[in-house]
């Protein structure tokens, strides 16, 4: 939507439709990750060893990219040539005296190195809600027991961030969001996700008519629609991470992370995000 229009819709903060899918039955709880985590094999290998602690050892140096794959895949389980200069990477990355042999202190380093490395963040099931700040908005109201099931992105119409967040949070423009990305990547929280923030107005689904506030989340992202005027870098890295949470935390369908103009009727009444937002970043970005 653009925030900073001075008459609010009419069906913003209407009634659920009659029309609305019913609310969806809670999700199955997700099954653990089965892979264990990858840990240093014990110290005092060097080169001529061979066996399961030597394979350890090189999957060690692959996963921190002091080895390749090919690498390891020529040699598995066998000290040689390859793995040698491998650790000595290591030891010189890790100001140890590059001998080549995997002795207690290169143990050591190999240990700390692989507990301190993390997962990409795109990784299935390890995004976290990422900073928010507090802005609350009393454009909201209940969702009646829908289940929250899409994400709807818009444009605010301006590049005002602190403009587009005072008109939100005014009761008189009867328009809100649930978060608003502002140039700088900073992220808003206007609406609790409980909550039915008004930002879609008059909608549907999939051809299907639904009370769309009843049942999303919105996101506002300050750009001015124009087409022209770029998503920032910034602004991308961050809805990223919102929405990689969002779809996780409440089991969005892909297909149901869509722009405010795939929902809105009658078609055509509303464009955005613009036709420059780069939908294929966000959904790589995402994981589908």
């Amino acid at each position: 939507m653009t925030v900073r229009a001075p008459t609010p819709r009419a069906t913003a903060n209407a009634p659920a439709s009659t029309a609305a899918t019913a609310p969806r039955t809670a999700a199955p709880a997700r099954a653990a990750a089965a892979s264990t985590a990858l840990t240093a094999p014990p110290a005092g290998l060097g080169k001529g060893d061979s066996g399961a602690k030597v394979k350890q050892l090189q999957q060690g140096l692959v996963k921190l990219g002091y080895m390749t794959q090919a690498q390891m895949n020529s040699g598995a389980g066998s000290f040689g040539p390859q793995t040698e200069a491998a650790v000595k990477k290591f030891q010189t990355a890790n100001k140890i005296s590059a001998t080549g042999y995997y002795g207690a202190q290169t143990a050591a380093a190999l240990t700390k190195a692989l507990k301190t490395t993390t997962p990409p963040p795109t990784e299935p099931g390890k995004f976290t809600k990422p900073a928010v700040i507090s802005a609350p908005s009393p454009n909201s109201d209940s969702r009646n027991g829908a289940d929250i099931d899409t994400i709807v992105l818009h444009h605010t119409g301006t590049n005002n961030g602190s403009g587009d967040l005072s008109w939100m949070r005014n009761p008189d423009s009867k328009v809100s969001a649930h978060y608003m990305l502002d140039r700088d990547g900073k992220i808003y929280q206007l609406v609790g996700d409980t909550k039915r923030a008004w930002h879609a107005g008059k909608g549907e689904l999939h051809g299907v008519p639904t009370d769309v506030n009843a049942r999303s989340i919105g996101i506002e992202i300050v750009n001015d629609g124009s087409g022209k005027t770029a998503f920032t870098e910034a602004q991308y890295k961050s809805l990223t991470k919102l929405v990689g949470y969002l779809k996780q935390e409440y089991d969005v369908p892909a297909k149901n992370i869509v722009g405010h103009k795939d929902v809105a009727v009658p078609k055509g009444r509303k464009d955005d995000p613009a036709a420059n937002f780069d939908w294929s970043r966000l959904r790589k970005g995402i994981g589908g």
